[in-house]
């Protein structure tokens, strides 16, 4: 298969691989500030029943699909901030630059974010009993959160990318449109100088055509990179841990699994974490609206048939929250 890159000239191929170095030395420079910032004790992963008995009993947890998720709007909130700050940008500068920012408003509008590539998250909350969290993410609060201890577990996902050579990564999620919008400005002048190469060549509007969808591609890329460190600041509460793969659009998923929804196939990928870290497992919270009874005694059970050597009245915990499920 030819390669879209061989459409144009060699320049403006090493032109798009060094606008991506500068681009990724952006969001790099931003993810190693990440870095830096001390790890909670615990994290915890909010679920229901069936989903507690499968994580304990498998000792792997599932990244989904970003895409499958109950609610990616925030990805889309970051991309519309993107297109808007382009627009905003191009509309004080040549008209390419206004062309390219309605092409990429129609190319992420039109599945562009899905194509360019492939992103499974596994979330995680550094509280381990938050409302929001019960609500959306633990049979609106009859299901558990299940506290692993953070230094293991994330350990235990880095050793995972270092020995599969896997594109493994882990941070806390930022909440601020302000400091996103200031990643992508910093992207999109990168991007400004790139959009108007094309200009005083010679070349075909084929050749104009491939080059700007390449870069489409790129820049899409480039931005979904940063808005998947981000969600609004509506949902800070969650304060949510993510463990995060993501692999080219145009390659296909290795080892991706399907799980059902009506009428949809939902994609995943297992992460073994009871191998590398058999002592992750801390603690096991029974929701706000949980049985007083039945809640308890079925982390019990499942610690019992799965985890022997846990000693249940040290693990499970009752969630202090005051409240009932409608």
């Amino acid at each position: 298969m030819t390669n879209a890159n061989d459409s144009f000239p060699a320049d403006m191929v090493q032109a798009l691989d060094e606008f991506d170095q500068r681009a990724d030395a952006i969001t790099n420079l931003f993810t190693a500030s990440l870095d830096q910032e001390r790890l909670p004790s615990l994290i915890y992963h909010y679920t229901n029943d069936a989903g507690l008995e499968g994580i304990l009993r498998s000792g792997t947890l599932w990244l989904t699909d970003i895409f499958d998720l109950n609610d990616p709007s925030e990805l889309r909130h970051g991309c519309s901030q993107l297109v808007r700050i382009l627009k905003e940008r191009a509309a004080e500068g040549p008209r390419e630059a206004q062309v390219f920012a309605e092409a990429l408003e129609r190319f992420l509008l039109n599945g562009g974010i899905e194509a360019s590539a492939h992103y499974f998250v596994c979330s995680f909350s550094k509280s381990g009993d938050e409302l929001g969290q019960w609500r959306a993410y633990a049979d609106n609060g009859r299901g558990f959160a299940i506290g692993f201890d953070s230094k293991a577990l994330v350990g235990a996902f880095d050793a995972e990318d270092r020995a599969r050579n896997l594109p493994n990564s882990s941070f806390a999620v930022t909440y601020s449109d302000d400091v996103l919008a200031t990643l992508q400005r910093k992207l999109i002048d990168e991007a400004m100088p790139v959009i108007s190469l094309p200009r005083g060549k010679e070349l075909t509007p084929d050749e104009i055509n491939t080059y700007m969808d390449a870069l489409l591609v790129r820049v899409s890329a480039d931005a979904m990179s940063q808005v998947i460190l981000f969600k609004h600041e509506a949902y800070k509460n969650e304060a949510e841990y993510r463990f995060l793969q993501v692999f080219r659009g145009d390659q296909p998923v290795p080892e991706g699994h399907h799980r059902t929804r009506p009428y949809r196939l939902i994609r995943y990928r297992e992460f073994n974490w009871q191998g590398p870290a058999a002592n992750a497992l801390w603690q096991i919270v029974t929701g706000p609206a949980a049985d007083p009874i039945k809640g308890p005694k079925f982390a019990r059970d499942c610690l019992r048939a799965y985890h022997p050597s846990l000693p249940p009245d040290e693990v499970i915990v009752r969630s202090t929250i005051p409240y009932r499920a409608e």
